[in-house]
């Protein structure tokens, strides 16, 4: 008898859940190269970190946050040059993610559909799925690339698209003109365009603007650029859409907390979280250095903070994988993922965990 079996009450689960395991990645050892989890491991300055730490004390502890932080939200809707209403703040880009398909399913035996190309985060076909929603993938080309028409046939009937750019776990810049014209060809699907890793790319590539359609979503978070342990994403969306998902986003879902150390950093010391992102790109070129020199390896372009090595043995990856682990250097085997076959994902690291990379490296021939 299975446990669900000896609990009557169990029935209520919902069922979309029996198929879905847990997201949980255990805490890694910080004494490790932590080149896995793509965030930006570089330092802050101290007098940064001063300043955050002034800025704790003044919170009350014993007061809730804003319900929806109001005086980020405004600071974000400045930079990007939109109306505050149009700005949802979630706890990641997960929780974004949540809210806009709740936002756009519906109740009854056809919720929704989902489009993703694969291999691509995670989360979109998890939340989707969790759901019930119907979720459509589709295989992105051979060089990583998004596809033709079978793109565009799934996008038939669809309510939502998700279109990673940086991509995760590929690092694939997709072409600016190519979402676009899928964006125009499909007005009665909503693209959220997550640009998470936008920072690593190159200027200009960005697809936010103002004049943005009304069915595009721009999504973003701070997690990427230095402030991980904060967990605050944010979208732009549509007016309409922003208030669907503020019905049901719960209130105060940012701790105050991660709202005033956010809003700090975005307001105060923007040159030195740009600092921490270039040092992350130039450290990107060095990373793709030493990858290259793994004997038969090809090391794929990246735009995010994060590299793609595929190698040239059939069980290379995990036991590569294994090897670096050995010498406390922590990578991403996502060789069993789409289009991925033979492949290590490595994000960029600091200085000093690129040489200790450098070093588990020295003498391994495949």
């Amino acid at each position: 008898m299975s446990d669900e079996d000896s609990l009557p009450w169990s029935r209520h689960i919902r069922s979309t859940l029996a198929a879905l395991s847990v997201y949980d990645v255990p805490p890694a050892d910080p004494a490790c190269a932590r080149m896995h989890a793509n965030e930006n491991p570089e330092p802050w300055p101290a007098e940064v970190m001063a300043a955050l730490a002034d800025a704790l004390q003044r919170i009350e502890l014993g007061r809730y946050p804003d319900t929806s932080g109001r005086s980020l939200r405004a600071h974000l809707a400045r930079r990007h040059g939109c109306a505050p209403e149009q700005v949802v703040l979630g706890n990641g880009s997960d929780e974004i993610i949540a809210l806009l398909l709740l936002a756009l399913s519906s109740p009854g035996p056809a919720p929704g559909i989902v489009v993703t190309p694969i291999p691509t985060f995670v989360m979109y076909g998890h939340t989707a799925r969790m759901l019930g929603m119907e979720l459509r993938e589709v295989m992105l080309t051979e060089d990583l690339e998004l596809p033709g028409a079978p793109l565009d046939d799934a996008l038939r009937g669809a309510s939502v698209c998700f279109l990673a750019r940086p991509n995760n776990p590929t690092g694939s810049l997709w072409s600016k003109e190519r979402i676009s014209a899928l964006v125009a060809d499909h007005p009665d699907v909503v693209f959220v365009i997550d640009e998470a890793y936008g920072a690593y790319a190159p200027a200009g590539s960005s697809l936010w603007s103002g004049a943005s359609p009304s069915n595009q979503v721009h999504m973003a978070t701070l997690s990427k650029v230095g402030l991980a342990a904060l967990r605050v994403g944010y979208c732009i969306a549509h007016p309409i859409l922003a208030l669907a998902m503020n019905k049901v986003r719960h209130p105060y879902n940012v701790s105050q907390t991660s709202l005033v150390l956010a809003q700090t950093v975005l307001a105060r010391f923007g040159s030195e979280q740009a600092a921490l992102v270039s040092r992350v790109v130039a450290n990107r070129a060095r990373l793709g250095e030493i990858l290259a020199g793994i004997p038969g390896a090809t090391v794929l372009p990246s735009a995010g903070n994060l590299v793609v090595v595929r190698l040239s043995g059939d069980d290379e990856a995990p036991r590569l994988a294994a090897h670096l682990r050995e010498h406390d250097v922590l990578v991403k085997d996502v060789s069993q993922q789409p289009r991925l076959a033979r492949c290590l994902r490595v994000s960029v690291g600091t200085h000093a965990e690129l040489d200790r990379l450098a070093h588990a490296l020295r003498g391994w021939g495949g």
